[in-house]
């Protein structure tokens, strides 16, 4: 019995260790020498990147406002409509406005009719002035004569002084209703303001990325409305710490990745805001893209790297790395065969992969691994 017990032991510990210990990962059995282009290991000298995270936005993003009180008659767009410049997004009730509107330009007629009526009084009074004139001089040449008395030229001498003041007050009346046209019409443009200010309009060509107000709500001054962003180009935004001021200038070539394009695209430093944010010690720099519009949305995620120097680092071929799940692999020539060897990697720039740690400088990989090519093969080098 116990003999048994201990054969089966034997067996189930036999069986344990097979599972335990199974083929090392790409085991080539023995075969003949299979042919591989190889490539050295060596330092070289690629560009120190800092790295961070960034967020698409819209070159020019306009929040649209309320200027006046009103609850908001209608909205005429949704978020994502696209719009043209000066049309017409939302209107506010303006009553108040359209009324102020008409009292501006009935005071205009009114300063219009004024104004006729000064002019015909000047005309009326440069008359009088004409004959007032006219008879002075008589009565002048006929009081030299002694024909008439002095009393009579002194009657004529007034009536003249009255007709020149008389044309005189016309004249003033006249530039005073030319003035109350003017002051008409500025009434007439402040009143048309605030009923305008019931209407709002896009400023520019884009699209409405958010809807903030709904019909029946009460607007008030300085009340966000809408969002709407510029059609064209965009833009991306990243905070940089404030210890790599130095490292950031305006028109620097950055490295921008965005899922939605598809392949890494080469920005370029458009705008940096001086101001450092306290609570982060981050300032803002903003990047223009050669990427159109159309294929990015707002708030879309991006990578972005800042070159900030070289570095001299033991770099591979980007093609001799293999990958199988986390781990980063390459086969490496010893001897006359071939052995998988894990790895650590850095930087990938180019066709170049920087290698951390499990390889020397001096060995040599395979470029291309790929069946057959496995751990422990033989091979012979191409040229």
């Amino acid at each position: 019995m116990h003999r048994s017990v201990s054969t089966l032991l034997l067996l189930a510990g036999t069986a344990l260790f097979g599972c335990s210990a199974p083929e090392p990962l790409g085991r080539n059995p023995e075969g003949p020498p299979i042919s591989v282009k190889l490539a050295t290991a060596r330092e070289q000298a690629l560009d120190a990147l800092y790295r961070t995270s960034g967020t698409v936005r819209g070159r020019t993003t306009a929040v649209l406002t309320s200027k006046t009180v009103g609850y908001v008659r209608s909205v005429a767009v949704r978020a994502g409509d696209r719009v043209l410049a000066g049309q017409v997004l939302a209107t506010l009730e303006a009553n108040d406005s359209s009324a102020s509107v008409r009292r501006a330009h009935a005071g205009f007629d009114q300063s219009l009719e004024a104004r006729a009526e000064a002019e015909n009084a000047v005309s009326a009074a440069e008359a009088a002035l004409r004959i007032a004139k006219s008879t002075r001089e008589r009565v002048a040449a006929l009081h030299a004569s002694g024909a008439i008395a002095q009393q009579e030229f002194d009657e004529a001498e007034a009536r003249l002084q009255g007709a020149s003041a008389q044309a005189d007050m016309a004249r003033a009346r006249l530039r005073m209703s030319g003035s109350r046209i003017s002051q008409a019409k500025a009434e007439i443009g402040e009143a048309q303001a605030a009923l305008d200010y019931s209407r709002i309009i896009a400023p520019f060509a884009g699209q409405v990325i958010e809807r903030r107000v709904e019909p029946g709500s009460l607007a008030s001054p300085g009340m966000p409305l809408l969002v709407l962003e510029q059609e064209g180009r965009v833009l991306v935004e990243t905070a940089v710490e404030e210890s790599r001021s130095s490292s950031v200038q305006l028109g620097d070539a950055v490295n921008v990745e965005i899922e939605a394009v598809g392949k890494p695209v080469i920005g370029q430093v458009g705008e940096i805001v001086p101001n450092v944010d306290v609570a982060s010690r981050a300032f803002l720099v903003r990047i223009d893209l050669p990427v159109e519009r159309a294929c990015l949305k707002p708030g879309m995620f991006a990578r972005v790297s800042f070159r900030i120097g070289q570095k001299k680092t033991l770099v591979v071929p980007a093609s001799a790395i293999t990958r199988s799940g986390a781990l980063d692999r390459l086969l490496v020539a010893e001897g006359d065969r071939l052995r998988l060897r894990m790895v650590t990697l850095g930087e990938s720039q180019g066709v170049w992969t920087e290698v951390l740690s499990g390889l020397a400088t001096g060995e040599r990989v395979v470029t291309s691994p790929g069946a057959p090519a496995s751990d422990g093969a033989h091979f012979t080098e191409l040229p």
